[in-house]
């Protein structure tokens, strides 16, 4: 009992390592140029002694400051040092390597702006609509899940994401991008009236004004430098008794709702289908947490690779936990913990992922001040799945990959959906069978 808890504890401990550590120092009074400077030199140093490579993957980073530093003397402002150090960073070629810019602890950092209730899929240069929230202006509108859309404030999709196209990135990343922008875009802002058209299937072109709201999804509380996040959570059950659970962050504020909804699956439930699709991560430990619900015994669920030593990510069973069948959704917006948690439950034959392969971004981070006032984001470690898969770069590939076609979308089909619907009830069906 007190080697679980200490590894508890210590896990715990390190938990921040996806979500945020605060690190208080006093700079006193410096220059602008001074603050520029120390806050190049801190950044630089962090990464060199925190990277847990020392090859740095290849790239030599001595020579990559000697590059970047004699190009301070141009910056004159915040934002140039943020430009100057993150393309520094982005020499490394690896995910949670940021600058925050412009971070001040006197204000308060909740998101802002409008909200509609739409969520768009971004797919070979067309998007769709694959969500519509209940009672929000999207569905007050008359906009319908399947439908294409043409244009924001007449300003066509190709238009809209053309910065994006230009940018030399890996296709995966650069489609991840540009429906996270389009998603924020079609939620309208701070205007008070948006204009957007669209095609529903099989219709030609129509126009649709919306009235954006204030946005009152639940924020999650701010953990350290890392800002407050709307988070949504889903849970209710199908027609055949499986339970479906959708959040987008794992995050304290939802664990309790998680918890108590697959507790009371345990003895119920048929299966379970975790949706975390376009879930961008958060706290590891509570992917740790969340497998002890669902595994009977101790189970590893990868390895954290630091530079002197690594850690295990452990799943310790429950006193209530559920024993049936887990599904797993996962898509290219799904990165960091939700792809652990994904991977982890997949090798220990927990759990069976559908649906596309994930980001490929899962390297635990920390947060630093800087003496310019910005906020370092850096990495601290490089998972690997318990066989020694690494994610980063590479994401999760599903146990059944399911790319939905133009056609599909216009229906309104969810393909990952219904294949793991029909393997949670093929499970049951063989458990029938047998007895």
């Amino acid at each position: 009992m007190y080697r679980k808890f200490k590894y508890c504890t210590r896990t715990a401990l390190l938990s921040f390592l996806c979500i945020a550590a605060i690190q208080t120092i006093s700079w006193g009074y410096l220059s602008r140029q001074e603050a520029f400077s120390q806050s190049f030199d801190l950044v630089w140093s962090t990464v060199q002694q925190s990277h847990w490579d020392e090859t740095f993957g290849g790239h030599d980073w001595e020579d990559i400051r000697d590059a970047y530093r004699p190009r301070l003397k141009q910056v004159r402002d915040r934002t140039q040092l943020t430009v100057l150090l993150q393309s520094m960073l982005n020499e490394l070629e690896l995910s949670h390597y940021s600058i925050l810019s412009h971070y001040d602890e006197k204000e308060d950092h909740y998101p802002r702006g409008g909200y509609t209730g739409l969520e768009l899929k971004y797919v070979d240069g067309r998007a769709y609509v694959v969500r519509v929230a209940p009672e929000s202006p999207a569905e007050e509108a008359g906009i319908r899940v399947g439908w294409r859309l043409k244009s924001i404030h007449r300003r066509s999709v190709k238009g809209l994401v053309s910065s994006y196209s230009r940018k030399r990135l890996p296709e995966k990343l650069k489609s991840f991008y540009i429906q996270r922008y389009l998603n924020e875009v079609v939620q309208g802002g701070t205007v008070k009236r948006i204009r957007t058209d669209w095609y529903p299937p099989g219709k030609r072109a129509l126009k649709v004004y919306m009235l954006p709201i204030a946005d009152s999804r639940q924020l999650s509380d701010a953990v350290g430098y890392l800002p407050s996040q709307r988070i949504e959570y889903e849970g209710r059950y199908l027609e055949n008794d499986i339970l479906y659970m959708r959040f987008n962050y794992f995050v304290p504020n939802l664990m309790s709702e998680i918890r108590t909804g697959i507790e009371q699956a345990a003895g119920r439930a048929n299966g379970i289908i975790f949706d975390l699709r376009s879930n961008l991560g958060g706290l590891t430990v509570m992917a740790t947490g969340i497998s002890g619900l669902l595994v009977d015994e101790p189970t590893n669920l990868g390895k954290l690779i630091l530079k002197n030593g690594y850690m295990t990510y452990q799943g310790y069973p429950q006193r209530i936990r559920f024993s049936g069948p887990v599904a797993i959704l996962i898509d290219g917006a799904s990165a960091s913990t939700s792809e652990m948690f994904a991977a982890g439950l997949q090798e220990a034959g927990r759990a069976r992922v559908f649906g596309e392969p994930s980001l490929g971004q899962s390297l635990p981070s920390l947060y630093k001040k800087l003496p310019s006032g910005d906020v370092f984001q850096y990495a601290v470690g490089d998972y690997h799945t318990p066989e020694g898969y690494r994610i980063e770069k590479n994401g999760v590939v599903p146990d059944k990959p399911l790319i939905p076609s133009f056609e599909q979308l216009e229906r309104g089909v969810d393909l990952p959906m219904s294949e793991a619907v029909d393997w949670i009830d093929q499970q049951w069906m063989g458990k029938d069978d047998a007895a």
